[in-house]
């Protein structure tokens, strides 16, 4: 599940009133701002109709909503992460700003006409709502505005504008503030390979190529990852009667079992396993003798 926190940090940010690309340019909401998001104190969760809104999400079965034919329930059939463009007001000094904001968990539901922010959820995650008659301004811990939410034509309903940035760029995209260097990379991808390392800029946008050093540090997981384990020596000892010796392992399963175990102990009667042993040797020497 992702974690329940609507708003996430701002990405990217503009003060219209000191930005001199902005400044002077009539203020918000142009033509570019048309995906609307409703802002609804009756739905419990946020809701998207279109998978490709979403930047990125995890398919399931995560329910349905009950609708007016209640024969044709809406199933939410994914859950993920939309990045929106929108402008924020500041109420204080009426200043705008442009940020990049991460609007999360939101439920895919196709079939629904329009999106659907929950109120509910987001006054749980922390925020603060202030509301006047033009609309209503969502507030963080410090007290920073962090959405603006408008009345639109019949006064009544709020709505959130915005322009949703889709998931359309083929290649993955690096979002760091500096490349990193050929340490950074071996360690942090799990001590990958070189010719991995090598592809990594051909199959990245904004990743530069990774310069591999002269001298290389060796690591002590990676030797000893490249080491072949001994066999175990024979144990001398043998029982003559039963439970006498036991021989015990514990092995931990790669995934849960069926009935949610992870782990299983084995126990092995010495004498139970020396008998075996002996009928089978018994049985070769049997089968020598009538050849």
């Amino acid at each position: 599940m992702l974690p329940v926190l609507p708003i996430a940090e701002n990405l990217q940010r503009c003060n219209r009133a000191l930005c001199t690309t902005c400044k002077d340019k009539k203020a918000p909401y142009g033509c570019s701002y048309n995906d609307e998001w409703f802002l609804d104190s009756s739905a419990s969760v946020h809701f998207a109709s279109f998978e490709s809104n979403f930047v990125s999400m995890t398919q399931g079965n995560y329910g349905h909503i009950e609708i007016a034919n209640s024969k044709a329930p809406l199933f939410m059939i994914a859950i993920g992460t939309v990045l929106i463009k929108h402008e924020i007001i500041d109420p204080k000094d009426r200043t705008t700003r442009t940020v990049i904001s991460k609007l999360l968990p939101v439920y895919c539901v196709p079939g629904m006409t329009m999106r659907f922010l929950s109120t509910g959820q987001l006054l749980q995650s922390g925020l603060s709502i202030e509301g006047t008659m033009d609309g209503s301004t969502f507030h963080d811990l410090s007290g920073d505005a962090i959405l603006s939410v408008l009345s639109n034509l019949w006064g009544s309903i709020q709505v959130v504008r915005t322009y949703i940035i889709k998931n359309n760029v083929p290649n993955p995209m690096s979002l760091v503030t500096r490349h990193p260097d050929y340490e950074t990379v071996y360690c942090q991808l799990g001590h990958i390979s070189d010719e991995a390392i090598r592809h990594i800029s051909d199959n990245t946008e904004g990743t530069k190529k990774i310069c591999f050093p002269n001298k290389k540090h060796i690591y002590y997981s990676c030797a000893l990852g490249k080491l072949h384990q001994c066999s175990f020596p024979e144990n001398p000892k043998y029982s003559s009667e039963t439970l006498g010796l036991i021989h015990s392992d514990l092995l931990e399963l790669s995934i849960l079992s069926y009935s949610k175990y992870k782990w299983m102990i084995t126990f092995l009667d010495d004498y139970c396993r020396v008998s075996f042993l002996h009928k089978k040797s018994d049985a070769a020497e049997a089968i020598k003798a009538v050849f």
